[in-house]
This record gives C-alpha cells, structure tokens and sequence, in this order.
C-alpha cells in the first residue's frame, strides 16, 4: 500500500481534515456553476482553467495536512513506545553490573561458606547487609540466597526462607559464560506475580561455586515511574510493554490491556491495528540497546483507540509576525510543501487577471446588458477570496502541525535527556555510599594505629585492588579514590593518578563529607575543574567510611564521575544523528553549561540564549526551536536524600538561517484599497487599477483591450531603451513600452515579474505598457473624479485625473488616472528626445 493510500484511511478521524473537506468540497460546487455560467454570458468567460487548478491544489493540500498530521501522532506515539523500553533497558544495564559486584562481596561468601547452624546465627549479620543494600539501591525490592541445591538460606524477608526454586535456574546461574544471567517469570519461591531476577554464583577463592545470589528487581514499580512520566495528562494513550512473544508483561490500563494476552504489534510503520472489536493507531518499538544490552527482547508498544486518536490536539498557538517570517523560510518543509503558496498565488493572480480582463471586456461593449456579466465577476472574485482565505487557513493549520510537531519533538527529547542524566546519577549516589561500606575499607580504617602511613603501608594494595575491580566494572568513572579523615589520598583505582597519593584535598566537599553522621548520607561536590578529573569540569560523588564503635567518619571514598565522555553520550543518544540538532545541560541558576553536543558552546561557558522563554531563538546565525526540561530527580535522588542540584536539558533543532529570513522588500501588493462608494443613481466611471514602482494608478477601462502575464517579448536590435521589444496581440504586431526610465529604474521588463496591459492609443491603435500586477476593477462616482490642470501640472504629465477621497477619508491617498493618449505623446517624445 503506498503512502498516499496509508494516511487516507485516518482523513475521516481528522477534524481539521474533515473542516477543509467539507469547505473545500461546496467551494468546489461553486467553482463548477460559476465555470459553467461564465461560457453562457455575454463575455464568454472560460475560467475551467482556474477551477481545475484549485481543484488539483486543494487535493495536493488535504494530503499534506493529512500526512503531516498522521506524522505528528505516529512520532509522538512511537516515541513513547521507545522511551518505554529504552530507559528500562539503561536501568537494566546497571543491574548487570550490580549482580557481578555484589556476588563478589566478602560477607555474602563467608556467609556462604558456613554450614547450616553457623548461617542461622550469622543470618540477622547478612539480613542487615542486604537491608543496607536495598536502602541504597531502591529499584530492589530483596536479595535472594540460595544454596547449590535451590534452596533460600538468606533474605530480607523471613518467611521466605527455606522455599526452593528451580533447579535449573541454579544450574544456569552456576554455569553461565556470561556475567550475569537475566530472567523472568512467576517463581512461586519468590512472588505468585512476575518477577525480573539478576542472578550470579558466588564463589571460593578458587572459583568453586558456594551459592547462587540473586537481586529481585522492582518491575512493576519501575514500569509505573517511566510510562507514568510518558502519559500525563493523555486521555487516550496507553503504553504497554510486550515480550519477545508479543504478549503484554505491563500495561499502563491493566483493566483494558490484560497481562499475558497477546497484541498485534505495529514494528514497521505507524498503523491501524484491531483490538477488543474496535480499531487503533499503534506503533511498536524494539530496544536500540545500550552498550551492547538489549535485554531479553522485550518491546515498547504504544497506542489509542483511532476514534480519538486526532481529536486530542493542542490548542493552536499563534505564530508572531516574526516566527511566520522564520517558518517560511524554514528547512522544516518539504519542497512540495513549500510549492503550495507559490502554486495558490500563482491561481489567485491568473484568477485577478481573468477577472480584470472581464470587467475591461464589459466596459468596451457597446450594447446589451452587462448587469448578469457583472454579477457574475464578482460572484467569481468573492468565490476567488473565499477559496485563497480556505487556503491560507488550511496552510496556516499545515504550518502549525508540522513546527508544532518540531517543537514538542524538542520539549520530549529534553524531558528525556534529563531523565536519562538524573537515572544515570541516582546510580552514582548509591555506588559511593554502598562501596563506603566495603569490609576490606572499614578494616584498614580500623587499625590500631590509623594514621596516613600506616594504613597506607599495611592496607594500601588490598584497598587498591577492590577500587580498580570496581572501576573495572563500572567503566562511568574516570577514578576512585580514598582519603583519610586529613582529606588525604590514600589509594586510587587508576595508575594515572597515583602522584595524587598523600596529597590533602582541600574542597569543601571532602569536609562535608567528613561531617556526616551516617551512612545513608553523601555528598556531591560543584560542577568544577578538578586536578582528580585532568582540570576539566566533573561532578564527585563521596561517602563517609565509619568503624564500628566510632561515631565520626574516619574517612572517605571518592567517584569521579567521567562527565564528559558520559554527559555528552546521553546527549548524544538524545538528538541521535540529525545535523540539525544539539542539546545541552546547564546549570539553571547560573546558565553555565554542564555539557554540550554542539562544539562552539564548551563545558563551564555560560548559555548567552538559555534564559529565553520563546521556542523560537537566534543562536548566532541560525534559528532554533528549543525545548527545555528542567531535572526533577528519580526515585529518592534530588527528591528526599537532602540533595539539590537544578539542572535542565535544552535541545535545540535549526530551522532557518538568520539570512534566508531577510526577505527583498515588495513594492507591490495585493491590498484593499478605499474607493469612493457610489450613491443611488449617481453617474460613474468604470475604472481599472493596476501597480507600477509601489504605487496604484489607475486607467479608465474603456481605453484598455486587456491585460498579459507571463508574455514573452522579442526585442528589436537597435530600438530605443524605452521599448522593452514587440508581441502579436489579437493578430497584430504592437509594440510594447516601459515607464522604468520615468521611474528611474534599470529593470524594463521581466515576464516572471511583470505583466503587460494593451491601450488604446491614437486611432485606437493598440500598445503596450509594462506593469507590475493588476488589481481591481472598481466603479467610481464621478463627482469624485478632478480633471487635472495641465498647467498646475505641467505639458508632461501623464494623469488625466484624479480620484478624489471619499468623505471621511480625506486623509487617505488619492488615486491617479492616466491617460493612454498622455503616455504615448511621452513615449514619442522620449524617443525623439533619443
């Protein structure tokens, strides 16, 4: 099915498509009676030519609006599904790495090592631990120990204790090649409800297995937190997340969606898909992955009922004077959008000239009743208006839809890209404060003798070892350090950094850190330049160090977070490869830049057009949309851990630039003009008005023949420079004339730009004179029309009159009418003048 065929079967859903339908539909009927009419009067007027047109045109519109519109759902709804199902699989990504860490630790092994009644009375020991753990890393909800044989030796939850799971999820767990092993499924052991697990061995020495641990992620729960964020405020969304088998594992309306019943995915393109007895828009999305995890195939699958699918929209935002400019010279549009203006002036001007011609035609008719033909013009010229106002109403609604489907594109992906940063260091404020509690650090900061020396000398390997296995696993820091209760570096994970060893760091952090009471608390330095991070700008994560029996912290680790390698991949994942687009993080008090995909706006400089409340801006010499979101935390990170940070996410997409919107200044233009109005019975003249060099002027129609657009002109080699060359007219060779030497300009004649109206000059012999657009065809009282003195005004004048203001618009400009006769005893003179 094409494209075309695909976005027709949503034209019935969509009101505004319905609207220009309907308007465009009985514009139609009155194109083809008015047609028909106009070959039946006296003027025999064909205007088939300009039905046809508008006809085509409207076509050509209402499949652009339609596919705009359908575009902007299936981008919005198709990125929801994305979000969905990639921001669970960066979660998910942590998750990998915290089962192969934790499965190391020293207490979990010792525990494991013990024969049953040493592990009931070390139990409550291990309960606390995996309390702590859980404290930090919320997304669990328990750790799980099993032994060789499945059965549950240790959890947070007592009553749990002693179930027995699957033998083959222990065998897999013990025998896996991989890091980690990923599954999930109803383990009645552990829930009668689906449950995530993350599951390795834990191991002696020399790599005998001892048990199985395994963490119980939080899935529902965080399946809530992320699409709950992607639907506010919709009334008919809904997400689902599907697994490899198209069956649902979480919907965001359970009641209507049910668990485990299977859907019909929309995988290749936005589509009508069945559900239930009804029809609805979808579009399914499958996990780019993060860093080589996709998880176990799992799809993000979002959509609403095709009834009310495009009856949601926003409100219409008016453009300012300065964003249409911005917008019409925009790269959003295609080139057949762009055209359609172009196409409808285009009709419009071929319409103006047909009418002019009519009224022109009537006024040289010298019998019969011209009262129908009339009419019947302005029947034709009101239908014309109507017809352009639909258009530009239409236009102005297809403009709308696609920026605004670019300007919430933006506000998305910086929502998103905020949300990505405060997942990502949520993550950083649990890994410093679980490794805090390290038995091999709380041992070397136990010694009896706890000065810088000696734990360096006695412990300095050991502590050394355990931060490079970190950071072997945890590749988002750049460095992790330990420092006494001096602030003194005692070990770091990277041989890089080793000179910084014995060095006191002054920052105030590391004293704020030192000054805290327990170990569910730590502490985020500025983003600044740190000598820990090679002088570039960085964010550290510490947390204290206590032993037991002491009160104060004896000392503390430090995470250098690896910010821009990591900041600028978030970005990066954001705006993807469009060269159109960059974002940013800033600091929203400050407006200094935090990070940035955009090379000439560098970390630590301050965003000149971040304060901006406009979704339009000028950066340099481009136009941008923007969008901005501002952080708002996850979890218990920046929301109840006493943490504040405020920092927004702009992403920014070019849309102009600065000197394409310059437009050249228009002399001419199609505008209503103030004529006097006719009383009852008065006399009037029949006048034709047309633009030469910015001004209206007028002629009385009965000396023109008629008026010619796109007229091709030959020239004739040695004539003077006020003929512009010679056309055939009406089976006559006449030759055509340019006032721009009267007017001081160098540009005589240009068919692109110019028309061409045929006068009456003497005997009636035809000539003619280059213009720039005609315009109407009005009547006027002839009490308002002046004779001109030719002595006030000189022997070389060529207005024969003028029309004076109406009463009450005596401020307004007056009209001046020319005479034929008057421009051809110039044009003669001129050229004997040569």
């Amino acid at each position: 099915m094409s494209e075309q065929n695909h976005t027709t079967r949503y034209n019935a859903y969509i009101p505004e498509v319905v609207a220009y339908q309907k308007s465009l539909d009985q514009l139609s009927e009155r194109w083809n009676l008015l047609s028909l009419l106009g070959q039946m009067s006296n003027i025999g007027m064909d205007i088939s030519e300009t039905r046809q047109a508008f006809s085509n045109l409207s076509e050509q519109l209402l499949q652009r609006l339609s596919e705009e519109t359908v575009k902007k759902l299936s981008i919005e709804l198709g990125a929801k599904a994305q979000v969905a199902i990639d921001i669970l699989i960066r979660n998910l990504f942590e998750r990998t790495a915290d089962i192969g860490f934790l499965a190391m630790d020293m207490i979990i092994c010792d525990f494991a090592k013990q024969s049953s009644e040493e592990q009931k009375n070390a139990l409550p020991q291990l309960q606390n631990r995996f309390h702590e753990y859980i404290e930090k890393y919320s997304v669990y909800s328990d750790v799980l120990l099993f032994n060789l044989e499945g059965v549950l030796i240790a959890s947070t939850k007592d009553e749990k204790i002693g179930n027995k799971i699957d033998s083959a999820f222990i065998y897999e767990a013990m025998h896996t090649s991989q890091e980690y092993v990923e599954s999930f499924g109803i383990y009645p052991s552990i829930s009668s409800k689906e449950s995530l697990l993350y599951s390795y061995r834990v191991c002696d020495e020399s790599g005998t297995p001892l048990a199985v641990l395994c963490l119980v992620f939080k899935f529902q729960d965080e399946m809530q937190v992320i699409i709950s964020n992607l639907i506010e405020n919709e009334i008919w969304a809904d997400i689902l997340l599907l697994d490899e088998k198209d069956r649902t594992i979480y919907s965001s309306n359970p009641f209507h969606y049910a668990l485990g019943a299977p859907q019909k995915t929309a995988l290749k393109r936005f589509d009508i898909i069945p559900f239930s007895g009804s029809e609805y828009v979808a579009k399914t999305q499958a996990t780019k992955g993060y860093q080589g995890f996709y998880g176990l195939g799992w799809k993000g699958h979002a959509l609403m009922p095709l009834a009310f699918a495009f009856g949601q929209q926003q409100a219409h935002v008016p453009f300012t004077e300065e964003q249409i400019k911005i917008i019409k010279h925009s790269s959003l549009f295609s080139e057949e959008f762009t055209s359609i203006p172009t196409k409808a002036e285009a009709i419009q001007r071929r319409l103006d000239m047909t009418i002019w011609n009519g009224n022109v035609q009537i006024a040289n008719q010298k019998s019969g009743d011209n009262s129908f033909s009339k009419s019947l013009l302005n029947e034709i010229s009101r239908t014309g208006a109507q017809t352009k106002k639909t258009f530009e109403e239409s236009i102005g609604n297809l403009n709308w839809t696609v920026v605004a489907s670019f300007i919430n594109g933006a506000a998305f992906k910086a929502k998103l890209a905020i949300d990505i940063m405060d997942r990502n260091l949520y993550e950083r404020a649990n890994d410093c404060r679980w490794w805090a509690l390290s038995p091999v650090f709380i041992k070397a900061f136990s010694a009896k003798y706890k000065d810088f020396s000696t734990i360096r000398k006695e412990f300095g390997h050991e502590m050394t070892e355990v931060l490079s296995a970190i950071n072997a696993l945890y590749t988002v820091y750049s460095n992790l350090f330990l420092f006494d209760n001096q602030g003194s570096v005692i070990a770091v994970s990277q041989e890089k950094y080793a000179h910084l060893i014995g060095k006191r760091i002054g920052a105030h952090y590391i004293a704020q850190t030192l000054a805290l009471k327990s170990s569910k608390e730590y502490v985020v330095s500025p983003f600044e330049k740190t000598e820990l991070y090679d002088g570039k700008h960085t964010y550290i994560y510490s947390a204290p160090i206590f032993i037991e029996g002491a009160k104060e912290a004896q000392g503390g680790i430090g995470i250098v977070f690896d910010a821009e390698t990591q900041f600028e991949a978030m970005l990066r994942d954001v705006v993807g490869a469009d060269e159109r687009s960059f974002a940013l993080f800033i600091e929203t008090k400050t407006n200094n830049v935090i990070a940035s995909t955009n090379p000439d706006i560098g970390m630590g400089e301050r965003c000149i057009f971040c304060d901006s409340s406009e979704n339009m801006v000028l950066i340099k010499d481009d136009y941008y949309i923007v969008g901005k979101a501002k952080s708002q935390g996850y979890r218990e990170y920046k929301c109840s851990d006493g943490y504040s940070n405020d920092v927004t996410a702009i992403v920014c997409i070019k849309v102009a630039n600065k000197e394409a919107c310059v437009e050249p200044v228009v002399k001419n233009g199609k505008k209503q003009y103030l004529y006097p109005k006719v009383g009852a019975s008065e006399k009037t003249v029949e006048l034709s008005t047309f633009w030469m060099n910015g001004t209206l002027f007028a002629i009385e129609s009965q000396y023109i023949y008629a008026a010619l657009e796109g007229q091709d002109v030959t020239q004739v080699i040695g004539c003077d420079e006020i003929y512009v060359g010679m056309i055939t007219w009406n089976n006559k060779t006449i030759p055509v004339a340019s006032l721009a030497k009267y007017f001081h300009h160098t540009c005589a004649y240009n068919k692109e730009l110019h028309h061409i109206i045929v006068l009456k000059g003497s005997e009636d012999k035809p000539f003619g004179l280059v213009i720039d657009m005609v315009q109407d065809s009005p009547e006027v009282p002839q009490r308002c029309v002046d004779e001109t003195s030719q002595a006030m005004m000189g022997h070389h004048t060529l207005t024969k009159a003028i029309v004076k203001s109406d009463v009450g618009q005596e401020k307004a400009e007056m009209l001046s009418i020319l005479d034929p006769l008057k421009i051809e005893r110039y044009l003669i003179v001129e050229k004997n003048a040569l």
